[in-house]
């Protein structure tokens, strides 16, 4: 008896929710996602000349971004869309990043220096923008930092936890069936080998060199003068200015101005930013994200975009894209 009561207050809850998700999404226009200046159909086309605000937030990794991270897969739809709009004459790129996985930052970075090649982009970069924020940040044209922003740390690092000591402690042993010497290199459950260690370093350092070598060219250096600058090292807004790590101190404000100047466009070019509906705020304080474009997130878009919210019991628990 308890428990049907229970699922009825819960069906009733739902429905409640659904109803007052049904409201703000009409009040709000039927668009999930929309941009300020007036944007044309497309997520980018416009009807002006203007640029388009980007932002890379939390950490950097491959796949979709989510309320809290950046996704390349959905970075880089961005900028090819941008790409593809005559309009579109330069990116505000703002960046507060602490950095992430390798392959994303790498991604990101080519993309931005393909881009480059057709519109200006200017970096903002805020609270921090380091390892890989400072990564994709190298392949602007222009970058501002704040006198307290948390910049460079150019460099790799990888890491295993090992508990074998504590597994030994206990009396708690770990048998690994494997095929392919090394297949277990990383194992939490033994001490690695010499060779091993060895094998881990050499990847370490490639990738290391790769960093150097791309944060050269953005910035157009010489390889030996970013060296002498990375080893891992962090810089405030203010040291990375006077070694050349970004181009000047100031922020949105500023970034904007150069971005205008750079586009020679007469006083200051618009801007054209994702706006989010309260839908969208509503959902992402529960961690939930539409900003993929999965299958399952499409169906999501179509119900919403059409003023209905379906929710379904099978589906509870599975709504994060």
């Amino acid at each position: 008896m308890e428990r049907n009561q229970s699922l009825l207050f819960l069906s009733f809850l739902l429905s409640l929710i659904a109803t007052i998700l049904g409201i703000v999404i009409i009040s709000s226009g039927s668009s999930l996602a929309r941009f300020s200046q007036g944007t044309g159909g497309g997520l980018f086309q416009s009807s002006e000349i203007g640029a388009v605000v980007v932002k890379v937030g939390g950490e950097i990794h491959s796949g979709e971004s989510t309320y809290d991270s950046t996704g390349a897969e959905s970075i880089l739809r961005e900028l090819r869309e941008i790409d593809e709009d005559p309009n579109i004459k330069g990116v505000l790129l703002e960046i507060n990043s602490p950095g992430g996985t390798v392959a994303a930052s790498q991604e990101i970075f080519n993309e931005l220096l393909h881009l480059k090649k057709s519109k200006k982009i200017v970096v903002s970069m805020k609270d921090v923008a380091a390892s890989g924020g400072y990564y994709i940040a190298a392949a602007s044209d222009y970058i501002f930092a704040q006198n307290g922003t948390i910049t460079g740390s150019i460099g790799v690092i990888s890491f295993s936890p090992n508990v074998k000591g504590l597994l030994d402690r206990y009396g708690v042993g770990v048998k690994t069936f494997k095929a392919g010497k090394y297949k277990d290199m990383y194992s939490p459950f033994r001490d690695s080998t010499n060779e091993e260690d060895d094998i881990i370093n050499k990847q370490l350092q490639d990738t290391y060199r790769k960093f150097v070598e791309d944060v050269a060219k953005g910035r157009n250096r010489t390889v030996k003068s970013i060296e002498e600058l990375a080893e891992g090292k962090i810089y405030s807004g203010e040291d990375a200015f006077r070694n050349k790590l970004v181009d000047d101190i100031g922020g949105r404000r500023e970034a904007h101005q150069k971005l205008s100047e750079l586009c020679q466009y007469e006083g200051l070019i618009p801007l054209f930013e994702r706006e989010l509906t309260p839908f969208d705020r509503f959902l992402q304080n529960f961690g939930v994200s539409f900003m993929g474009e999965s299958a399952q997130a499409k169906k999501i878009k179509s119900l919403i975009q059409s003023h209905v919210l379906v929710l379904l019991p099978s589906h509870l628990g599975k709504l994060v894209l």
